[in-house]
C-alpha cells in the first residue's frame, strides 16, 4: 500500500512539474543585445549579401520586422506648406555583411537615421558607397549617446561638409503619442545648403524629425519636411 501511495505521490509532483514549466514558459522572441562596433570599417559590394533577419535586434533603437513607426509628414514646397501625409517607418529588408557577418537595417522613409543602418547598444552607423570608387561600402557613425550634456563634432550630408551637435534634453516635449522627457537632439547643419533636426528617445525612436534645405541656386534654408510621432508599435 506505501509502495502505491508514493506511486502516485511522485506521479502527482512530476506532473505538476511539468504543469508549472508548460504555464510559466516564456514563449516571446529573445531580443539580441548589439554590442559591434564597425566604425572605420570597409566592405567590398560583393561582400554585402541580401539577408532575411528574423530576429529580434535591441539597443539604441528596437529593431525587427515587425515593429512600425507611423508619423504625420507635413510637406512644404519652397517653405509654404502644401499638404499633410501619414508615412509608416518599418524596417523589412536587411543586409548582412561578411566576415563580421554584422545585419543591416534599410529603412522605408527618410526620419533623419541612416538609410541603411546599424545600431549598437549606444549609436547609428550607415552603410554608403564609397564617392568616385565603385565597388566599395563604407561605414559611417552618425549619431548615438555620448558623454557630458552637449558635443559638436564634423559631420556631412551626402554631398556637403556639415557641423553635427548633439544635446541631452530634460524639458519635455508634447506629440500625439505623448509626453517625452530626457530625449536626445542631434543636429546637421551645412550653412545655406541644408539643416536636420533628429529629437529622438532611446529605446522607442525618432520622435520629430524636421528637414529644411535651400532650392538649388539659393542659399536661404526653409521648411521641406516636418514628422512628429503619431503611434507606434514595437514587440
Amino acid at each position: 500500500m506505501k509502495k502505491i501511495i508514493l506511486t502516485l505521490l511522485t506521479g502527482f509532483v512530476l506532473l505538476s512539474g511539468c504543469q508549472k514549466e508548460i504555464l510559466y514558459k516564456d514563449s516571446s522572441e529573445p531580443c539580441e543585445l548589439q554590442i559591434a562596433n564597425p566604425t572605420g570599417r570597409t566592405y567590398s559590394t560583393d561582400s554585402v549579401v541580401n539577408f532575411n533577419c528574423t530576429s529580434k535586434h535591441c539597443g539604441i533603437i528596437p529593431l525587427s520586422s515587425k515593429n512600425y513607426w507611423i508619423y504625420e509628414d507635413s510637406v512644404f514646397n519652397d517653405g509654404i506648406f502644401e499638404k499633410v501625409q501619414y508615412d509608416t517607418l518599418r524596417f523589412l529588408s536587411n543586409k548582412i555583411t561578411y566576415p563580421d557577418e554584422i545585419v543591416w537595417w534599410q529603412s522605408s522613409i527618410n526620419i533623419g537615421l541612416p538609410d541603411l543602418l546599424y545600431a549598437n547598444d549606444s549609436t547609428f552607423f550607415g552603410l554608403e558607397d564609397r564617392l568616385f570608387t565603385p565597388g566599395f561600402k563604407d561605414v559611417k557613425k552618425e549619431f548615438g549617446l555620448f558623454e557630458g550634456d552637449s558635443v559638436k563634432y564634423l559631420t556631412s550630408f551626402e554631398d556637403a561638409a556639415a557641423i553635427g551637435r548633439s544635446l541631452k534634453v530634460e524639458a519635455s516635449i508634447n506629440t500625439p503619442v505623448g509626453k517625452f522627457q530626457d530625449y536626445l537632439y542631434f543636429e546637421k547643419y551645412a550653412r545655406n545648403y541644408r539643416k536636420d533636426q533628429v529629437f529622438y528617445k532611446p529605446g522607442i525612436g525618432v520622435i520629430k524629425y524636421v528637414s529644411e534645405k535651400a532650392k538649388m541656386g539659393e542659399r536661404v534654408i526653409k521648411p521641406e519636411r516636418i514628422l512628429t510621432l503619431m503611434s507606434y508599435h514595437i514587440e
